[in-house]
């Protein structure tokens, strides 16, 4: 009796061992493929002032090749690649929905022509590559469904400040940087374009390691009473 007691312990120590050595080959710092969840770096000041330079944040994987499809929330800070441009992972804020017409105009987006509200705050101030401190515009914005965000306006005569109007393709997102002088996105076709859902591979959750002033990744914006 005591020898199958002592083989079951065995057994099932054997068993817990598998699992823990499963658990550290499914689970590692950079994919935490059993939690559904990735780490990215920010290598780019495209999403300044929500993301910093070096910025770690955690996102939520989704799988387009097990037949997963992101279903789009404007506002979402999202990863995503484009196939035909063979490059790495972009990481951009979801603003126009495919069939929606997106403009800007002297820096503010309109949405099927109706302008995003932009509420102009302190400057942000950041330390640039030679050390020195810069202070740029910075205005919070509030989309139609009440998230609401940080952008900045380094130019207010930037060359993509005014634009033609666009009209997203069905299956695609219309995206930008918060950084939106500094910002290679949807604005510029001929370069990433639109984002094709079904290759949008993470959604943002929360920033890791923060170097800014904290700035979240979107608030819910409460409409004001009249």
């Amino acid at each position: 009796m005591a020898s199958k007691r002592k083989s079951f312990r065995w057994l099932l120590v054997g068993l817990v061992a598998l699992v823990l050595v499963a658990v550290a080959v499914a689970v590692s710092w950079n994919d935490f493929y059993l939690l559904r969840l990735k780490t990215y770096s920010n290598l780019s000041s495209n999403m300044r002032p929500t993301l910093e330079v070096d910025e770690v944040v955690l996102a939520t994987k989704i799988f387009p090749s097990m037949g997963e499809h992101y279903e789009p929330v404007r506002g979402d800070v999202i990863v995503f690649t484009i196939a035909a441009k063979r490059a790495n992972d972009y990481m951009k804020r979801v603003i126009g929905l495919p069939g929606e017409r997106i403009r800007l105009q002297d820096g503010v987006v309109l949405i099927n022509d109706v302008p995003v509200p932009r509420q102009a705050l302190a400057d942000y101030r950041y330390e640039g590559r030679d050390g020195s401190e810069i202070s740029a515009p910075r205005f919070r914005e509030t989309l139609p469904n009440g998230r609401s965000y940080e952008v900045l306006d380094l130019d207010p005569q930037g060359e993509m400040d005014t634009t033609r109007e666009y009209v997203v393709p069905d299956g695609h997102l219309f995206v930008m940087g918060d950084n939106r002088d500094n910002s290679v996105d949807s604005r510029y076709t001929d370069y990433i374009g639109y984002a094709p859902l079904n290759e949008v591979t993470g959604v943002v959750e929360m920033i890791l390691l923060p170097k800014g002033e904290g700035s979240s990744l979107w608030q819910r914006q409460q409409p004001e009473s009249n």
